[in-house]
């Protein structure tokens, strides 16, 4: 062998062992890439928005961040405000698992109105208070919920973090542009992208935003956030098809298919459909709901972020809600307009369960408000 060929068998020697070494450490560290890294500085960036921007944390006032690391998202988001509060002096984090739940109460009771709480849960804390949230915003604090994280898949990670950035005047503008055409329409045309088309020929109750303004008694709520909903107050003129591309899973978690599938709608009350096999427990679930077996189509509901789409998803059902464009409600429960039917005291409002059309065009009244995947108004 002659000295030249042993110098390059010698060089492609330490070249493949610092191949195989850097394939070691990749399969062991598979999230020290320059993408990750990427995404994670837009995270800490997104939740700093979060704290300063959207819930206008002054130096002054305190930021409690009570938390778990039971998933790999809650593990991420609790990185990235640790980043992102590093120079708040009045930050303090507490985790949940470390301590009992009267501790964890007591702790956020120390709390002066206008201070923070945000909740890191890849659950849900149980505490003695149903629905916490509200509590803690009866007591004038701020509060920030990330909710159930485990149940996206770590594939959508991406899709979380972008669900997170800052767009308030996005959502607050075009909420409010929606809001005062919502409260004088008599007429909702829906079309889908196959070519099905919903009319809602009714006024419509009275709106309501999500979009965590803090000028509001509640302010925060879950994040991600960007939703505006209402339902007709004459449920039974609400008519037509849509084409369904999602719904959520008995186990709150979305299914997602690959052909959207037909629900047919007379007379405000789901009539048929080519329901695929595993949405048919939910349709006979909502027929057992009450004696009549109708199953009435209810809410309007119109996500407003624009970092979530068909096309880049969450699977935890309460922050898919937000995603941009239509969402409507099946079963007769809806928490918002409940007293509805109040009078009516042998009628039972046990289920709502949403469904999402694959929508091309929404118009309310003559006013075109979304068009091909966005809001135009």
């Amino acid at each position: 062998m002659s000295c030249e060929s042993a110098e390059n068998e010698l060089k492609l020697g330490k070249i493949l062992k610092i191949a195989n070494l850097r394939s070691t450490l990749f399969e062991h560290f598979p999230r020290f890439s320059m993408m990750d890294a990427h995404l994670h500085a837009q995270l800490v960036q997104n939740v700093s928005d979060i704290v300063f921007k959207h819930m206008h944390v002054l130096s002054g006032q305190k930021v409690m961040v009570i938390f778990d690391e039971e998933c790999e998202l809650s593990k991420i988001v609790l990185k990235a405000y640790r980043e992102a509060l590093a120079t708040h002096p009045l930050t303090q984090f507490v985790d949940f698992n470390a301590h009992k739940m009267e501790e964890v109460e007591a702790l956020a009771k120390t709390l002066s109105k206008d201070d923070l709480v945000v909740m890191i849960q890849s659950m849900s804390f149980r505490v003695s208070v149903y629905r916490w949230r509200l509590e803690l915003f009866d007591h004038g604090l701020k509060v920030v919920e990330h909710v159930r994280l485990s149940h996206n898949l770590e594939s959508e990670i991406p899709a979380y973090i972008h669900s997170l950035k800052y767009d308030f005047p996005f959502t607050s503008t075009t909420s409010q542009k929606l809001n005062e055409l919502l409260k004088t329409s008599v007429h909702i045309k829906i079309e889908c992208k196959g070519g099905s088309i919903l009319t809602l020929d009714s006024r419509m109750e009275k709106p309501v935003i999500n979009t965590g303004n803090i000028e509001t008694e509640q302010r925060g709520g879950y994040f991600p956030i960007g939703e505006i909903f209402s339902e007709p107050i004459e449920l039974d003129k609400m008519n037509g098809t849509v084409e369904v591309y999602a719904y959520p899973g008995e186990d709150h978690r979305m299914v997602f298919v690959e052909h959207p599938f037909k629900i047919a709608i007379e007379n405000g009350n789901v009539v048929g459909g080519d329901f695929p096999e595993n949405f048919q427990p939910l349709i006979d679930m909502l027929k057992m709901e009450n004696a009549d077996g109708k199953i009435p189509v209810r809410e309007f509901g119109l996500g407003l972020n624009r970092g979530i789409s068909p096309t880049h998803t969450l699977t935890e059902a309460t922050a898919f809600e937000r995603v941009a464009g239509l969402h409507l409600s099946m079963g007769m429960k809806h928490g918002a307009y409940q007293k509805k039917f109040k009078k009516n005291k042998e009628l039972q409002q046990r289920y709502h369960v949403d469904i999402y059309p694959l929508v091309k065009r929404i118009w309310i009244q003559d006013t075109l408000v979304f068009d091909s995947g966005a809001f135009v108004v």
